[in-house]
């Protein structure tokens, strides 16, 4: 199977003044004036899988994303934190909606951040929430080091440009990591509810062994519990069943396979585990009301 490109573009269209440092370090707006169709389907996109951490700082404006299958809304004053590997895609954004974003490709960072914030960047990684409301003093700080940033991009004459960037992007995750940990939860670890911890549990494992496992027994089992109460808990905490959890995140995962170039719909119905092509037809399109090579010319 083809490897997921380092950043999809296609996540980033949307993306207005934008700056570069070799495509691996990218900061830019996002304006709702310049997505021409705003739409609450959830088909709004397409799921992407970035390799990369997105950094969202809202200024204006809503919008709804779902990432890793759970659904999360934003509005002004918020920041989004959303790292390597992770499943996002973007339902709804409105006509006034502005933000400043930033994107890091995990080349950039591999064998360098993590290996001097290492406590920090654990942190943020178990943040189970990726929305953060943003005190205003916290918005500021944090959009005057994305200028500072953009301007060392900008910087093409910068003999140690790379250097330079790295040391700033640095000092924006100190910033974030100060910002998390100063908030109210920040040293304690939350609480959750024994069905707030399955359901909590059930999610890493979905993103885990969605594209092996697709029967709710596997998922029951990893936790202990019958089927029939997994499948209550998630009724009552999030109004789905366990096996339209699972069918999703299949059709997610299918939609990202399928987006991706010289790979056949045999080759994506392997990946997810199914028994042969038809069967993935047949699951792809009733879900979707189209066959998977429908949706791939889409």
């Amino acid at each position: 199977m083809e490897k997921l490109p380092l950043i999809e573009m296609e996540a980033l269209n949307a993306l207005t003044n934008v700056d570069s440092f070799h495509d691996e370090f990218i900061i830019g707006e996002l304006d709702g004036t310049v997505i021409e169709k705003t739409s609450e389907d959830t088909e709004y996109s397409n799921p992407v899988r970035m390799n990369a951490m997105l950094v969202v700082i809202t200024m204006q404006g809503t919008s709804r994303f779902c990432l890793d299958y759970v659904s999360y809304e934003i509005g002004k004053n918020q920041l989004v934190t959303i790292f390597p590997s992770h499943t996002i895609q973007l339902s709804y954004v409105s006509p006034d909606f502005q933000a400043k974003t930033l994107v890091v490709s995990k080349s950039f960072m591999d064998g360098w951040i993590e290996k001097r914030t290492p406590s920090m960047l654990n942190y943020l990684k178990l943040v189970r929430n990726p929305c953060t409301a943003l005190e205003a003093k916290e918005g500021i700080l944090l959009a005057d080091l994305i200028i500072a940033l953009r301007n060392k991009i900008k910087n093409r004459n910068h003999f140690f440009q790379r250097e330079a960037i790295q040391v700033g992007l640095l000092g924006f995750i100190v910033e974030l990591g100060n910002i998390f940990m100063s908030k109210k939860d920040g040293m304690i670890p939350p609480s959750f509810s024994r069905k707030e911890e399955l359901l909590n549990k059930f999610l890493e494992l979905l993103f885990i062994h969605c594209k092996a496992e697709h029967q709710v027994a596997f998922y029951a089992d990893k936790l202990c519990i019958s089927p029939q109460y997994l499948s209550l808990i998630l009724n009552e905490q999030t109004g789905r069943s366990a096996s339209k959890w699972i069918d999703d995140a299949l059709m997610t995962e299918a939609k990202i396979l399928l987006k991706l170039p010289n790979t056949t719909i045999q080759q994506v119905a392997n990946e997810l585990n199914f028994s042969d092509q038809s069967t993935f037809g047949k699951f792809f399109k009733k879900h979707k009301k189209m066959s998977p090579l429908e949706y791939r010319k889409s």
